[in-house]
């Protein structure tokens, strides 16, 4: 690999660790480097987000006739042009422009041997399995949306095993969240008699257990590099001890009292949008339930969407 395309790479790598993965500072960014025609260097990325992906192709489309593919070496920095965040200077140039400041790294473990991953594989595993005996019409709903988070959990630990501790904390807030959310579709599940009881307390227990591990962990890493980075509290409330997460599941339970009426039964389209809209409140309130302030806003933003589609 060229060496400029690693350094920027990298550079990037580092700007997306400093803005805590939030959507508008990552979107910024990429768009500097897509007018820089630099944007194609973070195409191949195998650790981008899928909307990292989906706007690297946007602004890739925009801006192709601006890529530039050759003489990189030529490149003394890349936006944004400040003096914490320069790039090495080409031999060319006998300005010298300061690194950033040297990030702590973490060492890489087998992510196959972590407790906290085998328990996340087995949740999944289970989930597939009991969601096999769920009704035909929650397939497209419930059953994706359980396996998709229960998913996320496991993958979210996957990608958090690396040497970049700020994307450490970033992937196992995500977990985190998706371990949540996992449980809010299993507390729906349950009041609609999908799974039964010793089911759910069993998977419940499970995911408490890997919320548990990946706090105790964050925790460990936040008393030994607190001092040189600020990172959150990784200590999360308990979401079931929010009123606005219970109300949203009695939303939930009269919601599908209401639509399983006579007079609904030819509204196959608006029974499956209610139940949807009052389900994903349940599961945005479980999900914003993790580490950083800019993400339990989105969740929180998304749940006051889903609750006015409700009402209307």
């Amino acid at each position: 690999m060229n060496k400029k395309v690693e350094e920027i790479q990298n550079w990037y790598r580092n700007e997306r660790e400093l803005s805590n993965y939030s959507i508008m500072d990552v979107g910024e960014t990429l768009n500097k480097l897509a007018e820089k025609g630099l944007i194609w260097i973070l195409k191949d990325l195998k650790d981008i987000t899928e909307f990292e992906g989906i706007v690297i192709d946007y602004y890739l489309n925009k801006y192709r006739v601006d890529q530039i593919y050759d003489n990189l070496e030529d490149l003394i920095q890349i936006p944004p042009f400040n003096d914490a965040c320069a790039m090495t200077p080409s031999k060319s140039s006998k300005k010298i422009i300061p690194r950033q400041k040297q990030q702590p790294t973490l060492e890489v473990r087998d992510v196959k041997q972590f407790i906290g991953y085998k328990k996340a594989k087995e949740i999944e595993k289970r989930i597939i399995e009991l969601c096999k005996n769920f009704p035909s019409f929650e397939v497209d709903h419930i059953v994706k949306q359980i396996e998709r988070s229960a998913e996320s959990i496991k993958k979210s630990i996957q990608i958090g095993e690396q040497i970049y501790v700020r994307e450490k904390f970033n992937q196992y807030s995500i977990a985190i969240g998706s371990a949540k959310e996992t449980s809010a579709w299993l507390k729906v599940s349950l009041g609609q008699k999908y799974i039964t009881k010793t089911q759910f307390e069993e998977l419940d227990n499970m995911i408490d257990q890997v919320v548990s591990i990946l706090t105790k962990t964050l925790s460990n890493i936040k008393e030994k590099e607190g001092k040189v980075l600020d990172f959150p509290n990784p200590y999360t409330p308990n979401v079931r001890n929010f009123g606005a997460y219970n109300n949203a599941l009695l939303l939930v339970e009269k919601i599908y009292e209401v639509t399983r009426k006579k007079e609904y039964w030819k509204e196959k389209n608006l029974v499956s949008e209610m139940r949807k809209q009052a389900t994903s409140c349940v599961a945005n309130i479980a999900e914003a339930h993790q580490l950083y302030i800019k993400k339990k806003f989105r969740f929180f933003y998304s749940e006051c969407a889903n609750y006015k589609n409700v009402k209307n």
